[in-house]
């Protein structure tokens, strides 16, 4: 996946989020309302949206969870990829910081 389709993604979740935030907050606020001037039937049909909004948040929180445990999956496997075919490039890296460092810490000794 593409950096534009990931932001893309990104974008669209986070709205995704703040809609799903923003409904769970009118239904509270509508419950708190409905607390105050409405009889014993339409506090329970607020209550009942209410949970309704409250479980489909958590619904949406775990499928969030999902894709970034997906996301996460995936850069480690395109790191894993990255070194599994550039090997003696890692190693040639791996091999001029260990020269560095020793040369740092012979010149310190003297």
């Amino acid at each position: 996946m593409n950096r534009k389709n990931q932001r893309a993604e990104i974008a669209l979740h986070r709205d995704r989020v703040s809609d799903s935030f923003q409904e769970l907050l009118a239904g509270t606020e509508d419950l708190l309302r409905s607390t105050a001037s409405y009889t014993g039937s339409e506090i329970e049909a607020a209550r009942a949206r209410l949970k309704r909004q409250l479980a489909e948040a958590r619904d949406s929180a775990g499928d969030w969870e999902d894709q970034a445990l997906d996301r996460a999956r995936r850069a480690k496997a395109y790191a894993d990829e990255y070194v599994h075919e550039n090997a003696w490039k890692s190693v040639g890296v791996a091999t001029l910081v260990g020269v560095l460092l020793g040369c740092c810490l012979l010149a310190n000794r003297r």
